[in-house]
């Protein structure tokens, strides 16, 4: 019995033991956004109750001034919509539009939502209640809708114009104004029952409108357009001064004012709008604390304001807009690099960088200077490194990414104004595409690829980047998206991409071995100059271990896109892709096995550092380790 009890004790003790090595080795999740959702408006009733909705029918509510922020209702809405605005008219009783001629109402704060009757499909954009009874709603086609029994039914209402009407806002159950699509700007004093046009003075679309009062607003939408009214009838433009980051005025999305000095416009881009005059000047906020589009902006005093906007992005200030903090903002990271177990690098979407010091254990954002998406990222010293992206971008930090700055020229369309960056003869016109991979196989020697075909290399650490023509004998891959690459030494990588493309050299690209597929391939890693693997569309993982003269097909427990590969050495590889899906082999890939994943957000990019420890980055700000 003795003998029985030292076996059983024994026992327990080696599977705690197998337990804990288990649990040690699976991939933990370091970041990941609260909120997967974009956020298309922001409305307090006072400055403690505030709602803010978005797309998958999303409604947050905070009872606490912004501290905490709660999804309502604690059971979620059986259908999913885009929400486009909200009201309230006192912290009980508000409203909601959205996709599908959605309409909600809550007379209870927002612990639960009934859908009310609408008999309209039209997507709805805005809503305005000047009381408990009556309220409008407008949206696709030139068209507004009125209640007068706070939406247990509505009505269609008769305007002179099939643009979609962007915003409406009555302040009073007789005035009201509503805008829209080519400068629409229409006016009633009978509550709905006639509408007349006002001369806007943009033909510009009006994506929103804000009225102080009765005589007093503003209207603001695409190409910067900023447009206000000191009499309720006629209409002046406001120069916005918005920055041009794609060589066109940003649109402004949404507009509000304090009082008849204090505004703010939220817009594309992250741009911030500030103005202390009326609007007599505007000036945008000099750092944009995030680039994703901002769509909806509340001031509850002249000194506090909430702005949301895509991403799960929301921003907060207490000054009247002089500093913002960023309450959420979701990150759709492409890749990672890590320079020493330290020092580490994410990118993505929206112009997004994020740093750790620290081996990962906390993360910081950079300020790129770039609102577009980045795909790739290396650096060659502790304090020197390299991203690329779309719209051309080449982006280049000389202090650890405190500072970025631009050595491609967006606006150079293939006439070789980025003096850095050369490509030659028939191909000058790839020097102004993007580019969506990235590696350096030692500090001096990187390589970018990118679209129709763009591959660019550095012999000099990044000082100066010249076009390389992989495919003089035209087989058709010179002009395919190009979307991973890796090289192992100086001389000898791959690259992969469009219609199953695979390119192989070593010797630096003076020559280069050229194959197609049938799926699209996303990563490529290879250990050797003859073993690698590629990873791809609908769960591809192939192999090659003679230098690419043969790829072979391996069995995947998956079917969803494999966007990511990595091998720690011949026998052990991960791959990662959409869905949260990592499969792990043991054997070089003859089996694989889908392991545990802490997300179901898609992944894009894995990573080891220098003391094995292993990164994954992905959407929604995933950061996961192993």
């Amino acid at each position: 019995m003795t003998r029985g009890i030292f076996y059983s004790f024994t026992l327990v003790m080696l599977l705690f033991v197998i337990s804990i090595g288990y649990a040690q080795n699976e991939w933990v999740k370091v970041s990941e956004s609260q909120w997967h959702a974009s956020f298309s408006d922001v409305f307090f009733v006072d400055n403690q109750n505030g709602w803010i909705v978005g797309s998958n029918s999303t409604i947050l509510n905070t009872k606490d001034g912004g501290k905490t922020w709660n999804h309502q209702p604690k059971q979620p809405l059986p259908f999913k919509v885009e929400l486009k605005k909200i009201r309230f008219i006192n912290p009980k009783i508000g409203w909601v539009v959205g996709e599908n001629g959605t309409v909600l109402k809550t007379t209870d704060g927002g612990v639960l939502w009934n859908k009310l009757p609408t008999d309209t499909n039209v997507a709805l954009l805005g809503v305005s209640f000047a009381d408990e009874k009556h309220g409008w709603a407008c949206g696709d086609g030139g068209f507004i809708m009125h209640t007068n029994n706070g939406g247990v039914s509505w009505a269609q209402q008769e305007i002179d114009t099939n643009n979609t009407i962007e915003g409406i806002h009555f302040t009073s159950t007789q005035i009201g104004w509503a805008a829209g699509g080519g400068g629409t700007l229409l006016h009633t004093i009978d509550g709905g029952e006639s509408w007349g046009f006002q001369t806007s003075a943009t033909v510009n679309t009006l994506d929103a409108i804000s009225m102080l009062d009765g005589s007093t607003g503003w209207a603001v939408g695409a190409g910067g357009a900023v447009v206000s009214t000191n009499d309720g009838l006629n209409w002046t433009v406001q120069q916005s001064n918005v920055p041009n980051s794609n060589g066109m005025p940003e649109p402004i999305w949404d507009v509000h004012f304090a009082d008849m000095s204090t505004g703010i416009a939220a817009a594309e881009f992250g741009v911030i709008l500030l103005t202390q005059d009326g609007g007599t000047t505007w000036k945008p906020y000099p750092e944009r604390p995030v680039a994703a589009r901002l769509q909806g902006v509340h001031m509850i005093s002249p000194t506090e304001c909430w702005i949301v906007g895509d991403k799960a992005t929301i921003l907060h200030s207490i000054d009247g807009g002089n500093t913002w903090d960023v309450i959420s903002n979701a990150n759709d990271l492409r890749a990672a690099h890590f320079y020493n177990d330290d020092l580490g690098w994410a990118v993505g979407l929206a112009g997004s960088v994020l740093h750790t010091n620290d081996g990962g254990n906390t993360w910081k954002p950079q300020n790129s200077g770039d609102v577009f998406e980045l795909f790739g990222v290396g650096f060659v010293t502790d304090k020197k490194g390299y991203i690329v992206g779309s719209n051309a971008a080449l982006l280049e930090t000389l202090d650890g990414g405190n500072t970025w700055h631009s050595v491609s020229d967006p606006g150079d369309e293939g006439h070789g104004t980025a003096e850095r960056i050369k490509f030659s003869g028939t191909f000058s016109f790839k020097s102004a595409v993007g580019s969506y991979g990235m590696s350096f196989g030692t500090s001096k020697n990187g390589w970018a690829v990118g679209e129709t075909g763009k591959v660019m290399k550095t012999e000099d650490g990044g000082e100066t980047w010249i076009g390389v023509d992989f495919d003089p004998a035209f087989t058709g891959a010179g002009f395919n998206n190009l979307f991973g690459v890796h090289f192992i030494n100086k001389d000898v990588g791959w690259i992969v991409g469009f219609a199953g493309t695979i390119a192989m050299t070593t010797d630096a690209g003076q020559n280069w071995a050229i194959s197609f597929g049938a799926s699209e391939l996303q990563d490529v890693y290879g250990i050797n100059p003859n073993t690698a693997w590629v990873a791809g569309s609908e769960g591809t993982i192939q192999v090659t271990t003679d230098g690419g003269t043969t790829w072979i097909d391996q069995t995947v427990p998956t079917n969803e896109n494999l966007n990511a590969i990595l091998f720690i050495n011949e026998k052990e590889g991960w791959a990662a892709g959409d869905n949260g899906v990592i499969v792990h082999t043991t054997d070089g890939g003859v089996t694989w096995l889908e392991h545990p994943s802490p997300t179901k957000n898609s992944l894009r990019d894995i990573v080891k550092t220098p003391d094995g420890s292993l990164w994954i980055v992905g959407d929604s700000t995933t950061i996961l380790r192993y």
